[in-house]
């Protein structure tokens, strides 16, 4: 389909904005080669409900960009990549698009009142514009947010608790992140979920989501599915649970999801159709269980002969094997449709014979019990016993051996993956800024060193609660006795500006750090991204000056993983609550530490 507005790539520079179209309901403006957006951009559109701008290089969304749009119903911003644009390949240092990403403002998508469709897919967000989808409006139904970089499930991206269909796929910060609470406020509302390639590995978080009719979650770490809650999904129609580790079940999964029609278990760990598994695919229409290891057993053999039209009576099996009391099946299979079926695919395995059967050409047999199976149609393994107990026996140790082995690997990556990622991340970014120290491959590289001038001595972030410490203790201890200055928030932010940029133009402007960690301090939202902010600055500018200060002891169980790693890694001291020698102590050791070259 032509764009029309592909003409105009070359001249945006010349058309400030889009021209006055009152009438203008649909605007398709993808692959345009757009970047930088005045804030007046779309002011000239009042009607306009459907904006496409994907695959563009916009990287950043300020405030006022969608003022007047009131009746956009369908905005469209995904597959945005901010480091790809003419001008910033031409750039000396392409390794700035690792840790870029297109930007917000805070309240940028407060006027969309109506907006129902939000596509952000494969747009990688930078750290700080994930607070923008808090002021996402009430009637959005139609979001999707897979391969953004969402570091975890925030509560305030489901605040309007409307949304209808949802799609988190690609981003591994949520599905390590998941719990019973992260779905509850859309508990009434979710129909549809993708959360595929997300590294889950169990399914407690689906409790309660009662409305919710698909999901998606291929591409996981899922080994069993006997402890996940479907008993509470009563309206689920689809599931598709392929390209995981799942084993055979036992127990019926399914008898409460009576509206179910569609199972896709395809590239699993599944080894016997159990007659519980025969049992929950009875419902259903359309099975995908290709490409599983699944051993020739008697329900397999009539499982796939069933759907294949053969449902022969059962044939006596040769003299040779050992008699089995007949017992009838008593599934109705023939309707169910094998929407993957290929041949290939469908082949179970003679693990006595070592070698592939098709079980469309075997009998049906006898059996006595749902994982009986006599090598069917091959003749009796004449080896000796001891040799048989002997070759199983070394496979079975080995095989126990490498699970074991598996499990413990998954179970420490698991335990540590925060550490692992933070590790990976200093090594990726101190990478990165080696390249820094050629004047040529950073424009702008007064901003990193370390004789560059700064406003402040500290920039310290707290609570509203520590206000009157901060008042009364900190500053008559820095500023009057040490003349340090102190960066507040509320008295040294610059008036006009937003409150973000003020944060990291103060630190950017501050020799160091300082942390003010309480209770309220780990309950408020602001200090939490101030925590984050802080951290992502300081790699950023080749920093290392973070102190903490702990007003009071902070219980394990609510210290946050980032707050215990920089504890382990940065300098902190606590403040005492009585003694007076204790506290003069404590203002010495913490004068020392600003007053240090390093500060």
């Amino acid at each position: 389909m032509h764009n029309p507005f592909k003409q105009y790539a070359a001249e945006w520079t010349n058309r400030p904005k889009i021209p006055n179209l009152q009438s203008l309901v649909t605007l398709d403006m993808r692959h345009c080669r757009l970047g930088v957006l005045p804030a007046d951009f779309f002011h000239d559109v009042p009607k306009l409900q459907f904006l496409f701008l994907s695959h563009n290089y916009i990287t950043k969304l300020p405030a006022p960009l969608f003022n007047r749009l009131h009746k956009l119903v369908h905005l469209d911003l995904s597959y945005m990549d901010s480091s790809q644009r003419e001008e910033e390949a031409r750039m000396e240092n392409p390794f700035m698009k690792l840790i870029t990403g297109m930007d917000m403002d805070s309240n940028v998508f407060q006027p969309l009142n109506r907006l129902r469709f939000l596509d952000l897919s494969h747009s990688k967000l930078d750290l700080k514009a994930f607070i923008a989808l808090s002021s996402l409006g009430a009637k959005l139904e139609y979001v999707s947010y897979c391969y953004t970089d969402l570091p975890t499930l925030m509560d305030y991206l489901f605040q309007m608790e409307s949304i209808k269909m949802l799609d988190l796929s690609g981003n591994l910060g949520c599905g390590r992140a998941l719990n019973e609470m992260s779905f509850s406020l859309l508990r009434n509302s979710l129909e549809v979920l993708y959360f595929k390639n997300a590294s889950i590995f169990n399914l407690n978080w689906m409790s309660g989501l009662r409305k919710l009719r698909v999901l998606n979650l291929r591409g996981n770490f899922l080994s069993t599915l006997e402890y996940a809650p479907f008993n509470e999904l009563v309206s689920l129609e689809a599931l598709d649970v392929s390209n995981n580790f799942i084993q055979s079940w036992s127990c019926r999964l399914f008898s409460n999801n009576t509206q179910m029609y569609l199972l896709n278990a395809r590239h699993n760990n599944l080894l016997l159709i159990t007659s519980a598994m025969l049992s929950d695919f009875e419902p259903l229409k359309y099975l995908a269980v290709g490409v599983n290891t699944i051993q020739c057993t008697c329900n397999y053999v009539y499982f796939m002969q069933m759907i294949m039209g053969n449902s022969s009576d059962v044939i006596p099996q040769p003299e040779h094997h050992l008699e089995r009391t007949a017992t009838e099946m008593t599934f109705s299979i023939e309707h169910l449709t094998l929407y993957d079926f290929n041949e290939t695919d469908y082949y179970c395995m003679n693990f006595t014979g070592k070698r592939r059967v098709n079980a469309i050409e075997l009998q049906i047999c006898s059996r006595e019990d749902e994982g009986g199976y006599n090598n069917i149609s091959e003749p009796v393994n004449e080896e000796p016993l001891e040799e048989v107990v002997q070759e199983y026996l070394v496979i079975y140790v080995v095989s126990s051996l490498l699970v074991i082995l598996a499990l413990l690997s998954v179970f420490g990556i698991y335990w540590y993956w925060f550490y692992i990622k933070y590790f990976f991340v200093i090594l990726k970014n101190s990478a990165i800024l080696s390249f820094f120290n050629d004047d040529k491959l950073y424009l702008d590289k007064s901003a990193l060193v370390e004789e560059a001038p700064f406003h402040y001595d500290v920039f310290v972030s707290y609570s509203d609660n520590d206000r009157s410490w901060v008042l009364e203790e900190m500053l008559p201890n820095l500023e009057r006795e040490d003349q340090l200055t102190v960066c507040l928030h509320e008295r040294d932010f610059e008036v006009g500006y937003g409150i973000l940029e003020n944060i990291i133009s103060c630190m950017d402007r501050s020799r160091c750090l300082m942390l003010i960690v309480s209770e309220s301090f780990l309950l408020s939202r602001w200090c939490q991204f101030e925590m984050h902010l802080a951290q992502h600055r300081l790699l950023e500018t080749r920093r290392d000056e973070l102190i903490l200060v702990l007003l009071e002891d902070i219980p394990r169980r609510k210290c946050p993983k980032t707050l215990g790693f920089l504890m382990k890694t940065k300098t902190y001291i606590k403040w005492p609550k009585e003694r007076t020698l204790e506290k003069e102590l404590f203002w010495k050791r913490l004068r020392k530490a600003l007053l240090t070259s390093k500060c």
